[in-house]
This record gives C-alpha cells, structure tokens and sequence, in this order.
C-alpha cells in the first residue's frame, strides 16, 4: 500500500514539474514548449534588490557593494561536492572562455546608465563553512579559475541570500563532523550590475546555450 501512494507521489510530481516548465516558456516565449524540452532559463525582472548580506572568503568580506557594476553568475555547493559543485563550475569556466575577457560586452538598456562594456564575476557560496574555511576555498576555486570568488558564513549570514533566492540546502552531518555529505539547489543565479535577480540556469545547461542567454539577458 506504501509503495503505491510513494508511486503515486512520484507521477504527480513529475506531472507538476513539466506542468511548471510548460507554463514558464509559454510566458516568456509566447508559444508551445519543443516536445520533450523544458526551460533552461527563467528569466526574472525583480524591482527589489537583494538584502544586505555579507559573507567572506580568501579575498575577504564580499556584501552587497561587491555585486554593483557588474553582472554576477552565483552557485552555492561546497568544496566536498563530489558531481554538481565541479560541474557547475567546469561550466562556468568554459563560459567564461568563450565571452573571453572583456566580460558582457553588449549595449545596456538606455534607461540603465551601465558603461558600454562591463565585466562579470563568478561567486561561489559554500553552504558548508564548518569545512569550507577561507583558505580551502581559494585552494579550490583556484583549480578551475584563480579569479572565481569563494565566499561563506553561518547559517544566519547566508540566509538573506538563501531566502531571496529560493536556494535549499541540508547538511547530512549527524554525528560525523567531518565526513558527510550536503543536499544542495543545483541552478546558477544571475544578478544584474543593480544588484536585482535576473535569472535563474536550471540545469542541465551548456556553454553554448548559456552564453548565449546571457547575452539576450544583458542587452535588455
């Protein structure tokens, strides 16, 4: 009997989430969703910025002052992550090869006042600061890309970020301090040189694909 409703759950589930995806591209794209496809990007226009936070890393405290200027590309994971952290992040360092090094480089909108050119950054947020110290992290956002920024808090420095973004996360610690493993979201947040969400990459995404959202989204 325990196995049918779990059954049950998990079709209706399902159900929902391609329900979700159907919806979203209808809104932004105003036509029907290619079969077996679901959206990769939900683009986001939010009036709000972000709240205060402050968090800090091998490159010291990062808040909201850090993100204006630029566009920002922001994952959570940690360090121990053993597929999506590194996933993530091979990507991101392929994005940022091909957009090469002068960042966006595309029109802003007039009403933004934004130079013609402006770059981006890649901020890793460790949702594990017990493990994660400072020096950890510039050890191994350094084995994908010396410029990603690593940054980490306690559970009540990360929540104003966490809470605003949607991002789930679940130690599975228990007794053992040190080996463990954590459940985590796996998109990667865009925020605007405003400091304003513009868009959320769900995985599964390509370099491709992604730069080339990115650039639709930076020239509105």
């Amino acid at each position: 009997m325990k196995s049918s409703v779990w059954q049950w759950l998990l079709v209706a589930g399902l159900a929902l989430a391609l329900a979700g995806g159907w919806l979203t591209w209808q809104s932004l794209h105003g036509g029907p969703l290619p079969a077996g496809e679901v959206p990769s990007v939900t683009e986001v226009r939010d009036d709000a910025p972000l709240p205060a936070f402050v968090l800090a890393g091998p490159k010291g405290e990062f808040a909201n002052a850090d993100l204006l200027g630029r566009w920002s590309f922001i994952f959570f994971g940690y360090t121990q992550c053993p597929d999506i952290c590194p996933t993530a992040l091979t990507l991101m360092k392929e994005v940022k090869a091909m957009l090469g090094t002068q960042g966006a480089a595309v029109p802003p909108a007039p009403s933004q006042g934004i130079p013609l050119r402006i770059t981006f950054q890649v901020v890793f947020v460790s949702v594990d600061p017990r493990r994660d110290t400072r020096e950890l992290l510039g050890e191994y956002l350094a084995a994908f890309d010396p410029s990603f920024i690593g940054v980490s808090g306690d559970d009540a420095a990360l929540a104003p970020l966490t809470k605003k973004l949607g991002v789930y996360y679940q130690r599975n610690d228990g007794a053992d301090t040190k080996r463990y493993t954590v459940d985590h979201s796996a998109s990667i947040y865009l925020i605007d040189p405003q400091g304003h969400l513009a868009a959320v990459f769900s995985p599964p995404q390509t370099a491709t694909q992604l730069v080339a959202d990115y650039r639709r989204i930076a020239r509105q």
